[in-house]
Parts: structure tokens; C-alpha cells; sequence
């Protein structure tokens, strides 16, 4: 498995982060709640910079109070062990995408969680969807003749 990039990871925190139709977070506010969280200002570049994999190392802390920022799990910015994590962020990423507004799963084992295969093979299928034209719209029955 190739190793996906903090940028990207750091990317997609910023595109789950945000309504179907809102706009991102900006630098400036995650900037602001990191330094919320680490007691200290933080500057927006630093924010930007994680974002735009400038390859400047990342204070570790940092890179720590944004995955908290997002209320992801710390692991999923470090060096391994994001994989995961990193399938159930594109996954809801995709059905937010695709407009979906409720998935059942069905199995045998109903308190069961997608698995991260299942999840996988569930995206392309999603961002499939998203690229799809909708239904056509259906015409209203003509009333009938009595």
C-alpha cells in the first residue's frame, strides 16, 4: 500500500469538514482553533503550508492539535496506521458527494460496521454517482376521464 501524504490527508479533513454546498474552513479559522488548542497563536501560513506539503517539517504538536481540530484521531496525520481512518474519510466524503442522504447496509450481522474493503469498493461506485446525471424528471399522469 502506498503511503498517502500528510497534505492530502490534511486536505481531506478540510473538504469533510464542510456541508455539501458550504464552502471549506479557511486557514485562518482552523489556525484559530489549533491555537485554541495548543494555548499559543498559531499562524495561518503554518496551517497552509501543512496543506500545501511545502515539505518544511511540521511541529509535531501541530500536526497533533489539527487532527484534533477536526476531531479525527491523532494517528490519522502521523507517519503509519492512518489507512483506516483515511477510507472512512474519502467514504463519507463520496456519499456527501453523491448526495446521498441515507445508506442501509444490509448483512447478516446487523450491529456490524462496513468494513474499510467494503468501504473501498463503495467509493468508486459513489463518486460514479456523484458524476451521474439524475433521473430524468418523470411527467405527472394525465388525469383521468371519467
Amino acid at each position: 500500500m502506498t503511503g498517502v501524504p500528510l497534505s492530502v490527508r490534511v486536505n481531506r479533513l478540510f473538504s469533510l469538514a464542510h456541508d455539501l454546498d458550504g464552502p471549506e474552513p479557511g486557514d485562518d479559522t482552523v489556525a484559530a482553533g489549533v491555537s485554541r488548542i495548543l494555548g499559543r497563536r498559531v499562524e495561518p501560513s503554518v496551517i497552509e503550508s501543512l496543506r500545501s506539503n511545502d515539505h518544511h517539517p511540521a511541529e509535531p504538536d501541530v500536526v497533533r492539535a489539527v487532527a484534533q481540530h477536526f476531531h479525527a484521531p491523532e494517528q490519522y496525520l502521523a507517519a503509519d496506521g492512518y489507512h483506516e481512518y483515511d477510507t472512512l474519510v474519502r467514504f463519507k466524503i463520496a456519499v456527501r458527494e453523491a448526495g446521498v442522504r441515507h445508506l442501509s447496509m444490509r448483512s447478516l450481522d446487523a450491529g456490524s460496521e462496513p468494513t474499510t474493503a467494503e468501504m473501498e469498493s463503495l467509493i468508486p461506485l459513489l463518486e460514479n454517482l456523484r458524476n451521474s446525471p439524475g433521473p430524468a424528471p418523470v411527467a405527472a399522469p394525465e388525469p383521468r376521464q371519467t
